[in-house]
């Protein structure tokens, strides 16, 4: 018998266990230390109330992680640990899960799924569809005009206007404020785009941008290279096709991974 128990109910030190063995075998490497798995807990705004730890006969076969923001979830992390897979248990415990979001009362659920990854049949199989194909971006643009810094309110009347499309949860403003706010990362502003950018070493990661068409998408990735200098830029959960999707294709930057957003609606 399958059943559930809160990952409220687990030590720091177990929830990390469990996310990791969760994810051992993983096409993207994504260990975790406590601290990793906090900070992601904080920043996507994970209820460790309405996460859970799958159990089959007391015995713990995987988690799933869910993040909360007015009627919608968001699967923050979800596997079955290497020894059930492949016995159906995956469906069960997303199942299982999803039972317990709506009778919380959240009216839909999204996640997303690397394209390759077999998972995308048991988020099928539970009632998710695909909804877009997201794209990450990385290289070196040529370099250019720099930028000026953003305030919040300015982030935030960005956002709200150049975003074709509603962001990943990833790239929601509640994420980027508090990435600002609490983890050093800065928005950058140019004439008819913006980005939000972090330092990862000998990475400059873009963790939000959006700009009005393709001369801003280019504006801004020759200000993100003068950011970056010698370093190469990352650029996460870009749907396809738009203005900044373009510029990056044009500018020759590399493509290595695509995922999928899904959503389930009650």
């Amino acid at each position: 018998m399958l059943t559930l128990r809160p990952l409220s109910a687990s030590s720091p030190s177990e929830r990390v266990g469990a996310w990791n063995a969760a994810y051992a075998g993983y096409a993207v490497p994504l260990a975790f230390d406590q601290a990793m798995l906090e900070r992601h807990v904080r920043r996507s705004g994970i209820d460790l109330d309405l996460s859970v730890t799958g159990l089959l006969d007391r015995v713990e076969i995987g988690v799933s992680f869910a993040a909360t923001r007015g009627s919608r979830a968001w699967i923050g992390g979800f596997g079955v640990f290497e020894p059930h897979r492949r016995r159906g248990l995956a469906t069960r415990l997303m199942q299982a899960h999803l039972e317990r979001l709506a009778e919380a009362g959240f009216a839909e659920t999204w996640l997303e799924v690397i394209d390759s990854n077999p998972a995308r049949e048991v988020y099928r199989r539970c009632g998710f569809v695909e909804v877009r194909r997201l794209r990450l971006f990385e290289g070196r643009p040529a370099s250019g005009k720099g930028s000026r810094l953003l305030t919040i309110p300015q982030l935030r009347a960005r956002h709200a206007v150049l975003n074709e499309t509603a962001p990943t949860w990833r790239r929601d403003l509640p994420t980027l404020v508090d990435s600002i706010e609490l983890e050093g990362a800065r928005a950058l502003g140019v004439d008819g785009g913006y980005a939000v950018t972090a330092d990862q070493g000998e990475r400059l990661a873009v963790l939000d941008a959006a700009v009005r068409d393709l001369p801003a998408g280019e504006r801004l990735l020759a200000a993100l290279a003068a950011v970056a200098g010698d370093r190469s830029m990352r650029l996460v959960d870009e749907p396809d096709g738009t203005p900044l999707a373009l510029a990056c294709e044009a500018a020759g930057l590399s493509n290595p991974l695509n995922q999928w957003e899904m959503a389930r609606r009650a």
